[in-house]
């Protein structure tokens, strides 16, 4: 269970606003659809890893069990189907009881003098949609293909909206690279709007305050990678 001095908007587990009011303090609440508690809920489940990684505490892992569990309800399956399926995967390629590490694959007909196995370990080269995280950001639909983790310089995400970026922000370290292929829309860029099409790029600099509106598909570069502590809320939009 998460402290109640928390604050903003997530998902919570159904007894917190009562103990948080019961220590003299005062919160607000919001009753989702499945559908949209859905959202929030995997929204949840990258903060209680993170947390988790973070402490190496067993109360975490617990917390991420319960939103596993419920997401899993949503999707409608039990946790009994969800143990099954479990229970299956490992008896078709095993657990995780020997500790392997995979350092890197390799075609067994490339095995010759003129195609020697590299013993040294590679960073991960491809990134496939399957792959990549989705996520709901200020009416933003984003596939997340690649973060600091994967490659410092550079984050790669795509992202779809059919109306824009419901907040203007600024990031104080990563320039922004928009390729716009579907779609069209305005950029306003520290109050200075630019309108855009399918087959443009955008570019915002570091430290320049902007957001967008427009039916939009496009592929989103952060240069360097995207860290969330370089980033600054400013305003939210009304779209």
């Amino acid at each position: 269970m998460k402290s109640s001095t928390d604050s903003g908007r997530k998902a919570v587990r159904d007894k917190i606003p009562e103990i948080i009011r019961n220590s003299g303090r005062g919160c607000a609440t919001k009753e989702l659809s499945d559908p949209g508690f859905l959202v929030e809920l995997e929204n949840k489940l990258g903060e209680e890893l993170t947390e988790y990684l973070q402490s190496k505490n067993l109360e975490e892992l617990a917390d991420l069990l319960e939103v596993i569990y419920r997401i899993a309800e949503l999707r409608g399956a039990s946790k009994e189907s969800l143990e099954a399926l479990r229970l299956q995967k490992k008896l078709e390629k095993g657990g995780f009881e020997k500790n392997i590490l995979l350092l890197n694959t390799y075609d067994e007909k490339y095995l010759s003098p003129e195609f020697p196995v590299d013993s040294e370990e590679l960073p991960r080269i491809v990134f496939r949609h399957e792959n990549a995280e989705l996520i709901e950001k200020h009416r933003v639909l984003m596939r997340i293909y690649t973060t600091k983790d994967e490659c410092k310089s550079a984050a790669v995400l795509y992202q779809e909206t059919e109306a824009g970026h419901a907040e203007e922000f600024v990031h104080e370290k990563s320039d922004f690279f928009y390729y716009i292929f579907e779609g069209s829309g305005i950029w306003v860029v520290e109050d200075r709007k630019f309108e855009v099409r399918a087959g443009d790029v955008v570019v915002v600099p570091a430290g320049k305050r902007f957001w967008f509106r427009g039916n939009l598909k496009q592929i989103c570069i952060t240069a360097p990678a995207w860290e969330e502590k370089y980033e600054r809320h400013i305003r939210d939009i009304e779209l």
